[in-house]
């Protein structure tokens, strides 16, 4: 696989392919590609099976190859410090919203 990077103005990333499947779950894949140069460069988990989402995961569904892509560091709105997840303010449907008697089905939906 090509590690060149997709760090385009435009940033024409988008799904292409047929979807699949791995042998380890039944999680339904896509495979993510540079619209530009063609390289694959990640998947994306368009619907996870009930075995993963019931598992310890982060949480994300876009997966992308480390040997084809690369970080970069953004600003927060003051333009000084680094955005980090965990200082991201909290909207009002979060803080207003009681996940007390919210199912794992749910959850999985």
């Amino acid at each position: 696989m090509s590690t060149s990077s997709c760090s385009f103005k435009d940033r024409t990333v988008d799904l292409i392919g047929r979807c699949y499947f791995t042998e380890i779950c039944k999680c339904k894949l896509k495979d993510i590609a540079c619209l530009k140069c063609g390289n694959i460069v990640g998947y994306h988990v368009i619907v996870p099976c009930c075995s993963c989402l019931l598992s310890c995961n982060n949480g994300h569904f876009w997966m992308f190859h480390s040997q084809a892509v690369y970080g970069v560091n953004r600003l927060d709105s003051t333009g000084v410090n680094f955005l980090l997840w965990g200082n991201l303010p909290e909207t009002e449907e979060c803080a207003d919203e009681d996940v007390s008697d919210i199912s794992a089905e749910e959850y999985i939906r």
